[in-house]
């Protein structure tokens, strides 16, 4: 069965916005589901967090998969391009991978361009979710995120930044994409990512 883990975002924890629901319907379909706690949200430091993926993440195959969310996406993707094993899938919500202006103590992640032929090249399968009416991190930055990594591009009318605050205390939208990668995986269809 898969293993899954969300990494969450800046000035976020492990109970927040849609994560224990997640957590919950996928331990419901026999999902290992791990939200990590990463350390000081609200001040992160790249090296910290990249420390504390790798010390909770023993294995590194395809039937590993990440969820991300805002900051948690760059941190995910940063901690792939030092893992020369292929997983299962990534879905990423409201990412980016270039300087946000509102935020700059946040541009120590995204100072050095990813390394999207080795991402591409290690995760089978990849979703990015971006919201039409996000105030935090633009459409532009989440789109072009999702082309960088050629990935599945999903676009949710509303959703804001995807927080509690904005009434999302669940997200099926990213359930459904990762029902819809385990059946693919276990089916050993294909992927195409439009």
């Amino acid at each position: 069965m898969p293993t899954l883990y969300i990494i969450h975002g800046f000035d976020a924890a492990p109970s927040n916005h849609w994560f224990p629901w997640l957590q919950d319907q996928l331990a419901a379909l026999g999902v290992a589901c791990h939200i990590l706690a990463m350390p000081n949200s609200s001040q992160p430091d790249l090296n910290a967090w990249l420390a504390k993926i790798r010390q909770s993440v023993a294995v590194h195959d395809e039937d590993v998969y990440f969820v991300g969310h805002s900051l948690g996406c760059i941190t995910v993707l940063r901690h792939l391009e030092q893992i020369n094993q292929t997983i299962g899938g990534v879905v990423l919500v409201a990412g980016f991978a270039e300087a946000v202006p509102k935020l700059p103590q946040l541009d120590e992640f995204t100072a050095q361009p990813l390394n999207t032929v080795h991402l591409r090249q290690h995760i089978k399968q990849r979703c990015v979710i971006a919201s039409d009416n996000d105030a935090t991190i633009s459409f532009a930055l989440t789109e072009a995120l999702g082309q960088q990594l050629d990935a599945r591009f999903l676009t949710v009318q509303n959703g804001g930044h995807f927080l509690l605050g904005e009434g999302f205390d669940t997200l099926p939208v990213v359930l459904e994409e990762l029902r819809r990668m385990f059946e693919r995986a276990r089916a050993k269809t294909p992927v195409n990512h439009a």
